[in-house]
């Protein structure tokens, strides 16, 4: 594997078309996203919020779709393009739960690789998607579109609007920026790996080819608060069904991803978390924030189920430290 390019052709009219949208799916598909491969781009709390939810709801699907796949490919149907600038989270989750039979199949077959496997030793993700798509690709779009549902509800509901607040704030300063760069300039500054060079949009990304083309009409923009970085979603292999109108998610670039730890988890965990940036023993941190042992075990052992802290053992101490 090496260092590629992804270029979108989009020419004069298809730049004039390109739009911006602040989509809820997306910011919830791009979380789960991260989760996975850049955990350290969401907040502590964030991330215990959101596995906690998939963990306590079942929703092992969504987290496979959403997560990227067994393989690393991410189905793209879980993150519909936005047909307006501001829709609903009613109306992406219809689209979710209406994809295409055609569309659904065609995404997690890539999700799965196109290989077949000795069902003993098949990835648990894969197994799973092998097993739900038996069923029928509609019934998959359903339980997607119901399985997100419940994780929006569960993780974003509650600060959706400080979020949406947020990302209204990026979109508005890229009229700015358009007002004094134009187009290409504010394409530009979306992200560092993210150009704009003779009528395409380029994008390097990981891959074993030097260079990977996309015809488009358009191209929509949307900020995410839950990213370091500028990805894509496209179709990525074969002859799709119906071609997708290419998203790009760019780093929100106005306080979406701002401090809410205590908020979401709790102002004795976030407390608690604050005083891990070392090896500690849960003595230690019952002295440093005068709290009981008893305490403070119970809520270590609450992060630690969460992924948020690393436990080692040192001869008969059990230190931990935060991930």
């Amino acid at each position: 594997m090496g260092g590629g390019v992804i270029r979108i052709e989009l020419g004069p009219e298809g730049l004039g078309r390109a739009r911006l949208a602040v989509s809820p799916l997306m910011v919830a598909a791009n979380l789960l996203h991260a989760l996975v491969y850049d955990p350290r781009s969401v907040e502590v709390a964030w991330r215990a919020r959101a596995r906690e939810a998939l963990r306590e709801h079942g929703l092992e699907l969504l987290a496979v779709l959403g997560g990227g796949g067994p393989y690393g490919y991410a189905p793209d149907f879980v993150r519909p393009v936005p047909l307006t600038f501001d829709p609903t989270l009613d109306a992406e989750l219809h689209q979710v739960a209406t994809t295409p039979a055609e569309r659904v199949r065609y995404e997690v077959t890539g999700a799965l690789g196109g290989r077949s496997w000795d069902p003993l030793r098949v990835d648990p993700g894969a197994r799973l998607l092998q097993e739900t798509l038996r069923q029928g690709e509609d019934r998959l779009a359903r339980r997607a579109a119901d399985q997100l549902d419940k994780f929006w509800r569960e993780v974003l509901a509650r600060q959706w609007p400080r979020l949406e607040a947020d990302l209204y704030g990026d979109v508005e300063a890229r009229g700015t920026t358009l007002a004094r760069h134009g187009a290409i300039g504010t394409f530009d500054r979306l992200g560092p790996s993210l150009y704009w060079r003779d009528g395409g949009l380029e994008l390097p990304f990981i891959s074993p080819t030097r260079e990977r083309k996309i015809d488009a009409d358009t191209v929509v923009f949307v900020p995410s608060p839950f990213t370091r970085r500028v990805s894509i979603c496209a179709d990525e292999f074969g002859e799709a069904p119906a071609p997708r109108v290419p998203v790009i998610i760019y780093p929100a670039s106005i306080g979406a991803s701002a401090s809410l730890t205590g908020e979401l988890i709790g102002d004795t965990r976030s407390r608690i978390l604050a005083e891990l940036g070392r090896p500690s023993t849960t003595g230690e941190v019952a002295r440093r924030l005068h709290l009981s042992p008893s305490t403070v075990s119970y809520h270590l052992q609450i992060l630690h189920r969460a992924g948020l802290l690393q436990r080692t053992r040192h001869s008969l101490e059990v230190r931990y430290q935060r991930r």
